[in-house]
């Protein structure tokens, strides 16, 4: 436990985990629940738009040749240097996390001092590398196997027409801290190798304990 939940406001829950190992669905279940979701990739997004307040630093650090047609950060584009080169990641990290953290934890606070019945989930996939994970209460760690990750990031760049190679989607899962890291924070481990029956079940038992930690407290 990270922190100490007092019931004058909610519960924020740090959900996170390896790329395609099911942070999103994760989320998506707890929020069919009453869950109230913020996505740190979703703020991630809009700050590659054109009117981002880093539009100019982005600019200058990887170069024009990023943006598309629309004056955007082209995600593809940039997706292709960073993921290929560390202190192109960090460089962009070092941009971007901040901001990402910085609006997270806003949304997050506010929710929860306006509502001491909710639960607010922050989905941030670095959530513990960007040093976030002291600003929830409890840490959700999902993971999968490599294999699995591998198989559903090659089937996801396609169905979004944005097919990646093999050797370009094992980079995007080295680029990250490792699942077996991740969980060394975790208060709560979901493992999403199998059925979405079982992960469900998973799930469900997250909200029990999250709702009898509510009454408890």
């Amino acid at each position: 436990m990270k922190a100490e939940t007092h019931r004058e406001r909610g519960i924020i829950v740090g959900i996170t985990g390896g790329i395609a190992c099911g942070k999103t669905t994760v989320s998506e279940l707890l929020t069919e629940k009453g869950a109230i979701p913020i996505n740190a990739d979703e703020i991630g997004h809009q700050l590659l738009k054109a009117d981002s307040p880093v539009i100019d630093e982005l600019i200058n650090t990887f170069g024009p040749e990023i943006l598309d047609e629309s004056g955007d950060v082209s995600r593809k584009k940039l997706g292709a240097i960073v993921f290929q080169d560390k202190s192109a990641r960090e460089r962009l990290n070092a941009i971007l996390h901040p901001l990402i953290i910085q609006r997270s934890r806003s949304r997050a606070r506010q929710l929860v001092m306006e509502d001491p019945s909710c639960v607010v989930l922050l989905d941030a996939p670095l959530l513990i590398e960007a040093g976030a994970y002291d600003s929830v209460d409890l840490i959700v760690v999902v993971t999968a196997s490599s294999e699995t990750q591998l198989q559903r990031i090659l089937e996801r760049s396609h169905a979004q027409n944005r097919p990646l190679t093999e050797n370009e989607a094992q980079a995007r899962i080295d680029s990250q801290m490792s699942v077996s890291e991740k969980v060394k924070y975790a208060d709560v481990v979901i493992e999403n190798d199998g059925t979405f029956e079982e992960l469900n079940k998973q799930v469900n038992q997250l909200w029990n304990q999250l709702m009898n930690r509510a009454k408890a407290d």
